[in-house]
């Protein structure tokens, strides 16, 4: 087992443990859910049932044969049916408090988890960088070296590594100067970083063939910055849910070739139809139980055993539990491509 292999087997592990602790908290947030909505029901009518006992009792003493046509009377009735309305939908208004400030908390979770990955990387890009500087023997690869590393310096300064990089690209180019120590600080690292990136551009201008020094990928996991869900693609039908739980999977997956068509709770019959006709070409189809009305699921089920789909049901209001869906769902699909390419004969 080589180093590389080591820093991938580290990686993954930390991902695991990070993963782990991400579902343990989505858990406890779910299961505390109903408590919350509970709570928040007895704070909604707390506030509204005052209100509509204040019209109520004003609305008795503006008799309807007084007051017939009286424009304040007839505000007056049409906001106690509005509050009346609040009322029998005080427990769906609640659930979607709830789980606006759920939505809040594991997105927060999930910025963890890209935190903890980005500073490994960044780790491992620091490795990467100091063994590409220390593998030049000449002058002017040394140097050039200073090309690939500028684009780096916001991840080398987050991690506190900026000062190390650019010491041992200064004790390099000087290690293999003719003239002697020509490389030094000059003002700030990053500022001497853009002097000696300023005097490579002018090496490579200079000569037909100039060197163009890269770091490997020895240490990182990849070349890229992490992202879990860059790699996926497909298109991916999903019905039910709420707009505030598809614009967080949105955001998620904006940075991938996922083609999402969702159609929420809150959305019409046309745009039901519309979603409906993207399920013969889907790649997943996904409903989350959480806010979808029966009729929605079923339309969802029978529009997708007519084109031959299976439909996977996803029991929660969360954002995490349905991009796991995805991500999973998607990654299946890619595997069978590959395994079916695969084994085709030539």
């Amino acid at each position: 087992m080589d180093i590389s292999e080591l820093d991938e087997l580290e990686n993954s592990v930390q991902d695991l443990l990070s993963l782990a602790k991400i579902e343990l908290e989505e858990k406890r947030l779910q299961q505390q859910r109903d408590e919350q909505i509970q709570e928040e029901i007895v704070k909604i009518k707390q506030r509204l049932e005052p209100l509509l006992s204040q019209i109520e009792e004003m609305l008795s003493q503006l008799s309807s044969e007084d007051f017939v046509d009286s424009m304040t009377r007839k505000k007056l009735e049409a906001k106690a049916e509005d509050l009346r309305q609040r009322l029998a939908n005080a427990p769906l208004l609640a659930a979607q408090a709830i789980d606006r400030q759920m939505i809040l908390n594991e997105e927060k979770l999930l910025d963890e988890r890209i935190a903890e990955q980005t500073h490994r990387w960044r780790l491992a890009l620091k490795a990467d960088l100091l063994e590409m500087i220390t593998e030049q023997q000449d002058f002017y690869s040394a140097t050039d070296a200073s090309i690939a590393i500028r684009p780096y310096i916001h991840d080398l300064k987050a991690i506190g590594a900026l000062e190390e990089v650019v010491d041992v690209l200064i004790h390099q180019i000087n290690t293999h100067s003719e003239e002697g120590p020509v490389a030094r600080l000059r003002g700030s690292h990053e500022q001497t970083l853009t002097f000696i990136y300023n005097k490579a551009l002018e090496n490579r201008s200079r000569v037909e063939r100039a060197p163009d020094v890269q770091p490997r990928v020895r240490h990182r996991s990849s070349e890229k910055r992490p992202n879990p869900y860059a790699i996926l693609e497909g298109k991916v039908v999903i019905f039910g849910g709420h707009d505030r739980l598809e614009s967080a999977v949105r955001n998620r997956l904006r940075d991938s070739n996922v083609n999402l068509i969702w159609c929420t709770a809150q959305a019409g019959p046309q745009i039901a139809e519309q979603s409906e006709s993207h399920i013969a070409s889907a790649d997943l189809v996904l409903v989350v139980t959480g806010y979808t009305s029966h009729k929605l699921t079923d339309k969802a089920v029978q529009a997708a055993q007519r084109s031959g789909k299976s439909v996977e049901m996803v029991n929660t209001t969360g954002v995490v539990r349905v991009l796991e869906a995805i991500e999973y769902g998607l990654k299946t699909k890619q595997l069978a491509r590959h395994l079916n390419q695969f084994s085709k004969p030539a």
